[in-house]
């Protein structure tokens, strides 16, 4: 008899389902079997399309559908695996084993049991955890925003890296940046915006265009540069921009990406606030970031060559940015930004998504649609494959306290070509 229910154990282990069609429900158990050998096909063909077309997997972990399906289908992994042990262990016909083999046949399923339904359940949960920051982070696309999206031929995405002062307060841009993206082929190009910018013009169709339409000029948040821009509308800028809220954002962030748009000539279509505390979970999340610090950006801290940067070592880094000009503080960001669109690690990020989920949830706020972000995370895998162009606007190339506009916008759209 202890033979026999170590037999039937091992069947369940290697094979489940197998015990039952030896010594139970056949029928039960073939269907069981079934399963197991569906679940297998279903792990090679993943890795399969891992290796061949990494894009699906990619789509499938950033929808809330696909995040949806593997949350259900291991909670069903996790009840069947549980339901078949007990089974099992019924089969055993464990009142009839010799008194030192009952505990260890007892024990052992039960140790099967927790492990595989556990291991399921966990993933589930993972899943769930995944799914959960891609609702809260990010809105459903709007009629409007799906039409955008089916015609899109780029992506020109906001960046704002947002802190407090030092002495404490509200948050506010302390970096800025455009990210642009081709629909096609992933290339990108990473515009540098100094906050210190002034003069900013606005497109005729903005709101802050009817009080400034000769530009971010004689303001009430002096000294007039685009960092003021946030600080002035989100004052304000309530009664400017109604629908913010609607739409995800705040009227200090649908004011900056005005002045952007304007600046750069650019049709920015979406916003992302990064938390510049909260980053440093993201980072940690990704694997970290490596950096090459030039000779005029070396100090004690971060002496010059290349660097391995852990999130708090990424959020001192760019904390540590100095100059008046900004041109420090946008060479850092856009270090940072390349080294996190050409070095995530895909992988790493599928293993560690429940991590990075939940890291996300609390370092980013945006407009951007979920639907979009599927796309921008398969763009995301041909980004890695190639350069990642940098524009500064910053001297010499560009004077921030007397800016040519026309000459930006040429500038933008040489790289674009």
């Amino acid at each position: 008899m202890t033979r026999r229910a170590g037999r039937l154990i091992g069947m369940h282990l290697l094979v489940p389902g197998s015990a039952q069609m030896v010594a139970g429900n056949r029928a039960g158990g073939r269907v069981v079997v079934g399963v197991w050998i569906a679940l297998w096909a279903i792990v090679l063909a993943a890795l399969l399309t891992w290796l061949v077309q990494r894009e699906v997997l990619v789509a499938i972990a950033t929808s809330a559908l696909g995040l949806t399906v593997i949350q259900v289908g291991l909670l069903l992994v996790a009840v069947g695996w549980l339901a078949v042990t007990i089974d099992v262990l019924r089969l055993t016909r464990l009142l009839r084993l010799t008194a030192w083999s009952r505990p260890l046949v007892a024990s052992g399923l039960v140790v099967a049991a927790v492990l595989g339904a556990g291991a399921a359940a966990w993933g589930a949960y993972s899943a769930g955890v995944a799914r959960g920051a891609l609702v809260s982070v990010f809105q459903t696309a709007t009629p409007a925003q799906a039409a955008a999206a089916e015609t899109a031929t780029e992506y020109d995405v906001l960046l704002l890296g947002m802190d407090r002062p030092r002495g404490g307060g509200a948050l506010e841009p302390k970096s800025v940046s455009v990210v642009r993206i081709d629909a096609r082929s992933g290339a990108a190009t990473i515009i540098g915006v100094p906050t210190t910018l002034r003069g900013v013009p606005f497109p005729a169709t903005s709101p802050m265009h009817r009080l400034y339409p000769g530009g971010y000029e004689e303001c009430i948040a002096a000294p007039c540069t685009l960092a003021d821009v946030y600080t002035e509308a989100r004052v304000v800028g309530g009664a400017l921009y109604p629908d913010a809220k609607a739409h995800g954002t705040t009227a200090a962030v649908e004011a900056m990406r005005d002045a952007v748009s304007g600046a750069t000539g650019l049709d920015v279509v979406y916003t992302v606030q990064v938390d510049t505390t909260s980053l440093g979970a993201l980072i940690d999340a990704l694997g970290g970031v490596r950096v090459d610090v030039p000779a005029s950006g070396a100090s004690v801290a971060f002496p010059a060559g290349p660097t391995r940067l852990n999130g708090a070592r990424a959020v001192a880094y760019l904390r540590e940015a100095v100059g008046g000009n900004g041109a420090d503080q946008v060479e850092r960001v856009l270090r940072v930004e390349r080294a996190l669109l050409t070095q995530a690690n895909p992988a790493n990020a599928l293993l560690q998504f429940r991590t990075v989920a939940a890291a996300s949830s609390g370092a980013l706020r945006t407009d951007i649609p979920q639907d979009t972000v599927t796309d921008l995370a398969v763009l995301g895998l041909r980004t890695q494959t190639q350069a990642v162009r940098e524009i500064r606007l910053t001297p010499p190339t560009v004077n921030p306290s007397k800016p040519d506009y026309a000459a930006i916008r040429r500038l933008v759209r040489a790289a674009g070509s």
